[in-house]
């Protein structure tokens, strides 16, 4: 059994997070972005490019549970409707995911993504890259597809970067090709580009593992 542990400085990084967050009370600046509610949208919706059909969606790393209850309305707006569920390390994030989303409360969990086992699978299973260190980037890929994601299912994993510091956001596509999974599709947003996903597919073990 694999039993790496994640950094305690990277531990303390994500405990940090919760508490920048939390300081804000605009539900866009609480999820750890800056610009407008406009780029907001243009910058987050990508995410639904690779979500074809209706499905159960998991946020890992969630937060207050703001992007899930926007991509439940613009699903809804290309005739997708979305489940949603959220995991995150932030205790009081989770309790404002809850909240906002009071008719799902229970869908939402209180776990560091790295190790927990969720009590069930999903066909669609969103997450950043940066959730682990970079060096352990291809085995958090696996552990998600080997727990989080049903037969048939779809890995989403986003990149930002940042207008303001003209930081193009990272070509996850390429990372994940480089450590031998199977990208299925990808897609971007921005001039930079400032935001972009790849996905990989479980279907029929295409995906499931690195070559």
């Amino acid at each position: 059994m694999d039993m790496t542990e994640l950094p305690a400085d990277f531990l303390d990084r994500l405990r940090a997070l919760e508490g920048s967050y939390l300081r804000e009370t605009d539900p866009v600046r609480q999820s750890g972005f800056g610009g407008s509610h406009k780029r907001w949208r243009k910058e987050r919706e990508l995410v639904l490019d690779a979500v074809p059909s209706d499905g159960d969606f998991l946020d890992v790393g969630c937060a207050n549970g703001y992007l899930l209850e926007c991509l439940v309305k613009w699903g809804q707006e290309r005739n997708v409707r979305l489940t949603p569920y959220g995991v995150d390390v932030g205790a009081k994030l989770i309790a404002l995911a809850r909240k906002r989303l009071p008719q799902y409360e229970s869908h939402f969990w209180v776990q560091n993504a790295w190790e927990w086992l969720p009590p069930r699978k999903f066909r669609y299973v969103y997450s950043l890259y940066d959730c682990v260190p970079e060096n352990l980037l291809p085995d958090y890929i696996r552990r998600l597809l080997r727990r989080y994601v049903e037969s048939d299912g779809t890995l989403i994993v986003g990149a930002y970067g940042s207008n303001s510091k003209q930081e193009a956001a990272r070509d996850i596509a390429i990372d994940l090709a480089a450590a031998g999974f199977h990208v299925v599709g990808s897609s971007s947003r921005g001039e930079l580009p400032v935001s972009r996903v790849a996905w990989i597919r479980v279907e029929q073990g295409v995906g499931a593992d690195a070559r």
